[in-house]
């Protein structure tokens, strides 16, 4: 069993000053800035170029409770105010947060081969703190389950090809306790949730795009987060042993598509009885059955241990693991962290030509199958046809995932009422005082019929639909009166005759008699 220990340690902490000096444009968030950083210890700051980067606001993200299972567009729960940007050169990876309208920056950011790490402090101060260790913020070690059999070498160019591994995240019902323990709500937990994986994902791949040769890029394709243990069905239960993890993993994968599936936990992880494993994954397994890794979650700096065990599952052995390459250097595939100096610590950023060229032995011998060439998870287009959310979750049950407290119940509005397409932007839930409150992002999902042969699709709008039901649109809602059996039955016996306000009321109830 091959480990890897992995410590951190600021080496100066101070309060200073992160300001953006100039940007591409005038936006809320520009597309370029550029942010001077005032470095601890000394006067000295320096500037660094950042570009905006695309938030997996375009994947579907599903939540499961209880076995029920709701899937929707990371869109709807991405917050306006957040961004994330990067600068691939120097291994600089930040997230913006407007508050109050200030930018409250948080991240990594290299210069001259030191890391240093950003976070707000108060309305307008940050904290800037130089570290000498590794940046995985891990004191723990990390275990490698099993090694692949070694395969025979393909001798082709990988140069020439770019290499995208679509990764699917599984987030597990720790996690999301430890989210719904900080923010009061579920809608914000979400949010929050989207914000902390975006940068964790941004430092995932920024890594792998510092490689050069072979390109390898990193994309997120999908997301599943469980509120409850019953719905981590990909853990093994209360199990904490990684290997057993990763096989409950390996069966959970079956029929189901993505280059890797990464997890997450908030489970103290052990490996072969001890506690000390805060990651696993199977070497080489990327685009076969064992494509799997599991990582303790320990903050924002977990990009490293994820990025570490993902090489471990593109082929990658340890530094000094039967190659030439120092483990001294400090290295992401190095097999100690231990003591990091100054000249050593950029290394920990980066991938040595050792994992490098196992990395690239492994994309060589995957011939026809590698699946990394081509697009294979699923996009939000290709979703419309296959994940109709709506075809079997009433609104009801919409609200109660959203707000697990309240009382679980649409509310529907007068402006609802008269228009139905209204449900595709928006929706309302009961409130325990009494009354309607809304949701910020909850809308009706995907399929949810919102007209006469009309569903709510992707893009929050009330689209013709073959599938939908027909529906009379003046009675969509139905009865809105109470007492419409016995307006019936006085119609039927000839009691009382049909009125307008009797055939609105009643409209459902009334159709054929009226």
């Amino acid at each position: 069993m091959r480990q890897i220990v992995l410590f951190l340690l600021g080496l100066a902490v101070a309060q200073a000053s992160v300001t953006v000096t100039r940007t591409s444009s005038n936006e809320l968030h520009p597309s370029a800035m550029e942010m001077e950083v005032q470095l601890p210890s000394s006067n000295k700051k320096v500037r660094i170029p950042l570009n905006k980067t695309q938030d997996f606001e375009n994947v579907p993200v599903t939540v499961t409770e209880n076995g029920l299972s709701m899937t929707f567009s990371a869109r709807q729960i991405h917050h306006p105010s957040h961004a994330h940007y990067r600068d691939i050169e120097s291994k600089s990876v930040i997230s913006v947060r407007h508050v109050n309208g200030k930018r409250r920056i948080s991240g990594h950011v290299m210069h001259e081969g030191t890391s240093y790490f950003l976070e707000p402090l108060g309305d307008a101060d940050h904290q800037v703190t130089m570290n000498a260790l590794n940046p995985h913020d891990l004191a723990k070690k990390v275990n490698v389950a099993r090694d692949i059999e070694s395969r025979k070498k393909r001798q082709t160019n990988t140069a020439s090809t770019n290499y995208k591994v679509e990764i699917y995240l599984l987030i597990d019902s720790r996690v999301w306790s430890a989210f719904k323990s900080i923010y009061s709500t579920d809608s914000a937990a979400l949010t929050e949730l989207h914000f902390y994986y975006t940068h964790i994902l941004n430092g995932i791949d920024t890594s792998y795009r510092n490689i050069g040769s072979p390109s390898i890029s990193v994309s997120c394709i999908g997301m599943t987060i469980s509120k409850t243990l019953a719905d981590d069905k990909w853990m093994a239960g209360e199990d904490t042993e990684g290997s057993n993890i990763l096989s409950a993993m390996k069966n959970y994968i079956v029929g189901k598509t993505a280059d890797h599936f990464m997890a997450f936990t908030r489970m103290d992880i052990t490996g072969g009885g001890s506690s000390s494993v805060c990651g696993m994954a199977y070497v080489g397994g990327v685009c076969r059955n064992i494509r799997v890794s599991i990582n303790e979650d320990q903050g924002l700096q977990s990009w490293g241990t994820a990025a570490h065990e993902l090489a471990h599952n593109l082929g990658s052995h340890h530094d000094a693991s039967g190659n030439t390459c120092s483990s001294g250097a400090k290295n992401l595939m190095s097999p100690s962290g231990g003591m990091y100096n100054l000249a050593n610590v950029a290394n920990s950023y980066r991938f040595s030509s050792c994992s490098v060229s196992y990395m690239s032995a492994y994309l060589n011998s995957l011939g026809s199958t590698n699946c990394m060439t081509s697009d294979q998870g699923s996009r939000l287009s290709e979703l419309t046809s296959n994940t109709r959310e709506g075809t079997r979750l009433t609104l009801d049950q919409v609200c109660r995932f959203f707000q697990p407290n309240g009382p679980g119940k649409f509310y529907l509005t007068t402006d609802t009422f008269n228009n139905p397409a209204s449900i595709c932007a928006m929706i309302y839930c009961a409130s325990s005082t009494g009354g309607g409150t809304s949701v910020s992002g909850l809308r009706a999902p995907v399929g949810t019929p919102c007209g006469n042969k009309k569903s709510c699709n992707w893009n929050g709008e009330c689209s013709a639909d073959e599938s939908a039901p027909a529906a009379d649109d003046s009675c969509f809602w139905g009865d809105s009166w109470s007492n419409c059996a016995d307006w019936k039955m006085y119609i039927e016996k000839g009691w009382t005759s049909c009125t307008d306000s009797a055939k609105e009321g009643c409209c459902r109830s009334l159709a054929t008699l009226c």
